[in-house]
């Protein structure tokens, strides 16, 4: 029995909240842009839709848009939320701008780890010029007993 009345979908609510830890500030000015106008607060239910669905983008890596799926990285999703709670908007209807940010942010993410791959290589073949066919001779001879 509950010692105190507390309405369901707050407790939702907070379970929720508690799931996007240090990033909830950011989460909770990102619902702000679905406000109607900014001095209408939202109807507890569709905080918790919108929770729950930013929640399945994180957790399935990804999300549909335009009928195609996209495979975007948590961190790009909690980039894109920051991102756009800061541009102080209102009156969005789904998430498609936080989704098409996210894809972006995603695309640069991967874009400057390919960079940094690259300059290591680049680093690692100065400091051993030779190492390329050290390594092709080791991968030959896997399987061969070498």
């Amino acid at each position: 029995m509950r010692s105190f009345s507390f309405p369901e979908e707050m407790a939702a609510i907070l379970r929720l909240a508690a799931k996007f830890g240090k990033a909830w500030p950011w989460i909770e000015e990102y619902l702000h842009c679905f406000r109607s106008s900014a001095d209408k607060p939202l109807k507890p239910a569709r905080i918790k839709l919108f929770l729950d669905e930013i929640l399945t983008f994180i957790e399935q890596g990804g999300f549909n848009i335009e009928k195609q799926w996209h495979v975007v990285r948590p961190n790009a999703i909690y980039e894109a939320v920051r991102y756009v709670a800061q541009a102080n908007k209102t009156g969005f209807k789904n998430h498609n701008y936080l989704k098409k940010v996210a894809i972006g942010i995603n695309q640069k993410m991967i874009e400057e780890e390919e960079k940094n791959q690259r300059d290591r290589a680049q680093e690692a073949l100065r400091r051993d010029s030779n190492a390329p066919q050290y390594l092709k001779k080791i991968i030959e001879g896997i399987g061969k007993g070498i």
